[in-house]
């Protein structure tokens, strides 16, 4: 199988490495199988969690999103009291 990365498609490289990397694989095309692996089994788990009867209407919005976003806050202080 041949993967066009060149032209437009230069951004390929960076994504599959990046991909690889967060997978814990150290070539491309391991990356690659383990992305699809691994979305196989998210697909299979996310029907699995829809139908689980704790779910909830937000939580069912934010596992059928595309894209996820997440913030977080550090917060670290002291109180002396007397």
């Amino acid at each position: 199988m041949r993967i066009k990365s060149d032209g437009k498609y230069e951004y390929r490289k960076d994504l599959y490495d990046q991909a690889g990397e967060l997978l814990g694989e150290s070539t491309r095309s391991k990356g690659l199988d383990a992305s699809a692996e691994f979305t196989r089994r998210m697909m299979r788990n996310l029907e699995r969690a829809a139908e689980h009867p704790d779910m909830t209407e937000d939580l069912a919005k934010v596992l059928s999103t595309p894209q996820v976003t997440l913030e977080y806050r550090v917060e670290s202080g002291v109180q002396v009291e007397r």
